[in-house]
């Protein structure tokens, strides 16, 4: 039994990068994990942001190491934006 048994957790930005492993490992523990992501490219950005093939693999993962999980496109970062200003 795992130091998260029972327990869900919820991780934003979980397509790739440290959401990736965050999720993995919180799955590692036997949470569930619910991944929410927004796998598109944003204007005026520099940098490639995670793909929809990034959250698919990110659940596949997931379930490999045994963890159940919810992975879900969420548009947060425009609404976060129009309260934040």
């Amino acid at each position: 039994m795992g130091r998260l048994e029972g327990k869900v957790v919820a991780i934003s930005g979980g397509a790739r990068g440290q959401g990736r492993a965050h999720a993995l490992a919180c799955a590692r523990e036997g949470a569930a994990v619910a991944l929410f992501d927004v796998p598109e490219q944003v204007p005026g950005l520099f940098y490639e942001l995670a793909t929809e093939g990034d959250l698919v693999e990110t659940r596949r993962l997931v379930e490999e190491a045994g963890g159940r999980v919810l992975a879900m496109n969420v548009p947060v970062r425009g609404a976060w934006r129009r309260q934040a200003l």
